[in-house]
This record gives structure tokens, C-alpha cells and sequence, in this order.
């Protein structure tokens, strides 16, 4: 049954939660080894994106015919699958899901497991869909939405309960691709009508003036993309390298650069100065350096397999733009890494702040005077964002924050001179950007 969508999606799955995977790089692994139609490609990638945000949904459906039973994680979520199946797909039929899911049970342990999924799921059948609590309770928006408690919680008392309901009703909508054109080889315009041409159903972005927007289709086989006149990157993600104010001889610093989205991006505004792009992990930089070449960087920027961390005593010159595109909890990714929700913990918030303050930190000489260094998360808790510029500038005096360099579509969007993005503002990633400036 290796190629069965239903048993791969069970696979994919069970490698996300067993081993904290991302979803998006699960799928394509299996994808690459199957020989399933488009089809049954589509129907598989459908089971595992709609089980991980429908999670608390199908498990509150199964709940009143599992009572308390212990089940080995891939039983579990084979029902899941079914239910989801079930309650989702209705043009499935559901004999179908009824006869395949007690085959894969059976194939993967013995007749028993079969028979517990057939029953479970004539159960199911023959009592319905129950209905779901609706109430704007935090117990009741963590069960309907799939989010965990303390997550709703969070987004309640930073964003308040309408935006947070706004935010939950978002997240589990398919994201479009999003590109940015590389205005140095090509044209917004341009580019439109060519992907046009091919197929694609291309628009403007509503808030990057180097955006395109797609609803589907795969844009990295095309020849444009292979010639660099494009890169995939989220929309929010195109902000970031406007913020720098990057001059024609600017000597930029992209201090947590992988994989190199941001840097070409830099890159572009530059003539005769420099990219220093770091990472932390050396096969990273090969992945900056491969996008570099594509997009037709390679003499702008060099890259470096450094701690941003340790980046003051390893680097002996200085910059005047440094970009600090901080480690984060990626709660602004839900939409398009939708497991993150379930491997967060509440504490991870408070760790990654510390991180991102030390990074911070040691970017301070690396910075010439009147220097711009722009700090970006994508996410959009207070923890790792305003509270970490307040505890900065408490702690450097000599930097003062300044109004972040945007587009007028993003005006609702800053405040006290910052920019955050909601996953739900624009259907992008969600987002922050804040400026400062080194006054001596």
C-alpha cells in the first residue's frame, strides 16, 4: 500500500508528532518516493493539513467512542484521518474511508485494530457529527479552532477577543504563494504577464510593491524562477529589507541570514557595497550562497558559518545597516506550519527573548554611528517583540527607535513607529519590524 494516500498520510503524520517534524518537509519527502496520480497526491496532502488544523476537532469527535483507550500514536491518528475524511470531504464516499482505514489497521497490526476502527467509525456514522461548543470561552475557542489554551489566552490578552477570534478564523485558511520580483532583471508588470501567459493567476501584492500573489501552482518549475527573476517569500517577509533604508554603497550586516530570502532582497538596493550574510549553521550558507547565484548576487554578498551571538568577536569591521532577523516561536507561520501550534510550550517565549537580546547585544559595536539596525520577528507576541525593544534601548542608550520605513497600504499597521502584522490583517505571515539608530 505505498502508494495509498490515506496509509502516507498516516505516515506523514505520525513522523510530524512523533518526531516534532514540519509537515510541508514530511509531505514532500514522501511525495518524492510515491508513484500516486495528482490526485491521490492532493488527497494525501489534503488528510495531513486538514487532521493537524482540525486536531481538537476530530479528537472531540472521536472521544465519545474511545472513552479512555490508550492507542499507539499512528491508530490514533489514522482515525483522525478518517474523521476527517468524514466530516470534511464530502465527496468521498463514506464506505470508502470506512473499508480503507480498517485495511491499513490491519495491514499495520493484526484483525483487532482492524476491528476497533470499524466499529469506532460505525459508531460514528450511525450517531453524527456532534455539535461543537460555540461560546467565545478560551476552553471552548482552543477546541474549535485547534489552538492550545494558553496560546488562545495569549492572543486574547495582547489582541483582545475580537481580533484574536479574527486571527483563529484565519489561520486555517490555505495560504497563496507569494513572490518577490527581482526588479533588476525584470519588471513587476513584466513578470505578471509572463506567469499569466503560462497559466498562473498572478496579482499585485496588496502591501509590497515587488509582491505577486498566486492562489496555487508550483512556481519554483518554472524557467523565470531557474533565470532568478523571482524568489519565493511571504509577503510580510518583502517589509523587512525596505526598513534597512539600504544605499547604492551600503555595508550590510544579515545576521541570521538562511536561507536567503532577505538578502537577495538587500541585495538588489546595493551597487558598489557589500552583504555579510551569517548563519549559525554551516550548511545553511550554502543555501545563501545558491540563492545569490540564482538571483545574480554572487559578487554582492558573502556569507559566514557564525553565531550571531558571538558575531562582535569574530568580526573586525563594521557595518551601517545590520539586519537582525531574529530566532522566534514562528507563531506568525500557523497558517503555512500549522503543527508549530502543538510543539510551542509558554516558556519557549521568555527563552527565545534572552536569545534574541544576546543577538542583539552583540550587534551594538558592529554598528557605525547614524547606523540603522532593523530587528524583525514573524511573530506577533509582545514577549519577543515590544518587550524586547523596551529592554533594549533600556540597556543602550546611545540607539534610539525610529519610525519604521514602510508603504502607505501598512499604515494601520505601525505603531509607536513599529510595524506588526496579524496573520489576519492581510492573509500574510504574521510579522514585526522595528528601526533603531546608533546616535553615537
Amino acid at each position: 500500500m505505498k502508494n495509498n494516500p490515506r496509509e502516507l498520510a498516516v505516515e506523514a503524520l505520525t513522523r510530524v508528532f512523533q518526531n516534532k517534524a514540519y509537515s510541508n518537509i514530511e509531505i514532500n519527502n514522501i511525495l518524492k518516493k510515491s508513484e500516486m496520480s495528482d490526485a491521490d497526491k492532493r488527497l494525501m496532502t489534503n488528510i495531513v493539513y486538514g487532521v493537524i488544523q482540525n486536531k481538537y476537532v476530530l479528537e472531540y469527535q472521536l472521544e465519545p467512542y474511545l472513552k479512555d483507550k490508550k492507542l499507539d500514536l499512528w491508530l490514533d491518528l489514522l482515525l483522525q484521518t478518517a474523521i476527517y475524511q468524514l466530516c470534511y470531504l464530502d465527496k468521498i464516499p463514506a464506505h470508502a474511508v470506512l473499508n480503507e482505514s480498517t485495511e491499513i489497521a490491519k495491514q499495520k497490526a493484526n484483525r483487532g485494530a482492524g476491528n476497533l476502527v470499524n466499529a469506532v467509525l460505525r459508531n460514528f456514522q450511525r450517531h453524527g457529527t456532534r455539535e461543537m461548543p460555540g461560546s467565545s470561552s478560551v476552553y471552548d475557542m482552543s477546541r474549535l479552532y485547534s489552538i492550545p489554551r494558553w496560546l488562545v489566552q495569549l492572543f486574547v490578552d495582547q489582541q483582545g477577543l475580537a481580533k484574536t477570534k479574527e486571527i483563529l478564523k484565519s489561520i486555517n485558511h490555505p495560504s497563496h504563494v507569494s513572490i518577490r520580483v527581482n526588479t533588476n532583471k525584470t519588471t513587476v508588470k513584466d513578470l505578471q504577464e509572463l506567469l499569466n501567459q503560462q497559466g498562473f493567476d498572478v496579482k499585485p501584492s496588496k502591501i509590497s510593491s515587488v509582491g505577486l500573489i498566486c492562489e496555487s501552482g508550483n512556481l519554483v518549475n518554472t524557467q523565470e524562477f531557474r533565470d532568478g527573476l523571482y524568489t519565493i517569500q511571504d509577503e510580510s517577509s518583502m517589509l523587512v529589507a525596505p526598513a534597512l533604508d539600504v544605499q547604492p554603497d551600503s555595508r550590510v550586516l544579515d545576521a541570521c541570514a538562511a536561507p536567503g530570502g532577505k538578502t537577495t532582497h538587500i541585495a538588489s538596493y546595493i551597487k558598489n557595497g557589500s552583504v555579510t550574510a551569517l548563519d549559525i549553521h554551516k550548511h545553511k550558507t550554502k543555501l545563501i550562497r545558491e540563492n545569490s547565484q540564482r538571483m545574480g548576487y554572487d559578487d554582492i554578498i558573502g556569507t559566514g558559518a557564525i553565531d550571531a551571538r558571538k558575531a562582535k568577536d569574530i568580526l573586525n569591521t563594521t557595518f551601517d545597516r545590520i539586519l537582525v532577523d531574529a530566532p522566534c516561536s514562528g507563531l506568525g507561520l500557523l497558517r503555512r506550519k500549522p503543527e508549530l501550534r502543538y510543539f510551542r510550550q509558554e516558556e519557549d517565549l521568555m527563552n527565545l527573548q534572552r536569545v534574541q537580546l544576546e543577538i542583539l547585544n552583540s550587534m551594538v559595536d558592529l554598528l557605525e554611528v547614524n547606523g540603522k539596525l532593523v530587528f524583525s520577528t514573524c511573530t506577533f507576541d509582545d514577549e519577543e517583540n515590544e518587550m524586547v525593544v523596551k529592554k533594549f534601548l533600556a540597556a543602550h542608550k546611545n540607539f534610539e527607535l525610529e519610525p519604521v520605513k514602510h508603504e502607505k497600504a501598512l499604515e494601520g499597521s505601525i505603531k509607536d513607529g513599529m510595524l506588526k502584522v496579524l496573520p489576519s490583517d492581510y492573509f500574510t505571515d504574521g510579522f514585526f519590524i522595528a528601526t533603531f539608530v546608533r546616535k553615537n
